[in-house]
């Protein structure tokens, strides 16, 4: 069985949202799902200096192996994060430079896995879903389509949670 990994942001809402997905994707019992967040892994702010540092140590502190296991052990990757200032969750953005840099290959965690980008945001939350399109398509993930978008004034649809889940997981299964 696949493993998939629902990755939040924060642990508000998106965590709620991460764990409402978790629930979905394993009742269909195709998955084994686990639910991570961001803020658990108190991960240092990501400096060319600070990771010089642990470079010439030879060791990366274990929350950004930890960090850097879970992504590049997972087949596949839901991303549920708010918008923040109109772009990406600058926690999304820090994990992933220090997963990058981490790595043998920085596309490593990455590269031909396929990513679900969800957010449960303030705003309207679709400048954070296209950003982060763009940034995990660069780092070579095969990015869904369809989001799933929560917002203060608007909760998804149970026919459209569901629908974009069963595409997504049956994309990722093909």
């Amino acid at each position: 069985m696949s493993n998939m990994l629902i990755i939040s942001a924060t642990k508000n809402s998106n965590f709620e949202l991460s764990i409402g997905i978790k629930n979905y994707i394993e009742d269909q019992k195709k998955f084994n799902c686990e639910v991570v967040s961001l803020e658990d892994f108190s991960l240092p702010l990501y400096t060319p200096t600070l990771e010089a540092v642990y470079k010439k140590d030879k060791s990366f502190p274990k929350n950004i192996q930890r960090s850097k296991e879970l992504i590049c052990t997972s087949n596949a990757m839901i991303w549920c994060g708010p918008e923040y200032n109109g772009g990406i969750s600058p926690i999304f953005t820090n994990a992933i430079a220090w997963i990058s840099r981490a790595t043998e290959d920085w596309k490593e965690g990455f590269k031909d896995k396929h990513s679900l980008i969800c957010t449960s945001s303030g705003g309207n939350g679709k400048n954070f879903i296209k950003g982060f399109k763009l940034q995990l398509g660069y780092l070579g993930s095969i990015v869904f389509e369809r989001s799933l978008i929560q917002t203060n004034a608007k909760k998804i649809d149970k026919k459209e949670f569901s629908s974009v889940l069963d595409d997504f997981c049956e994309n990722v299964l093909k």
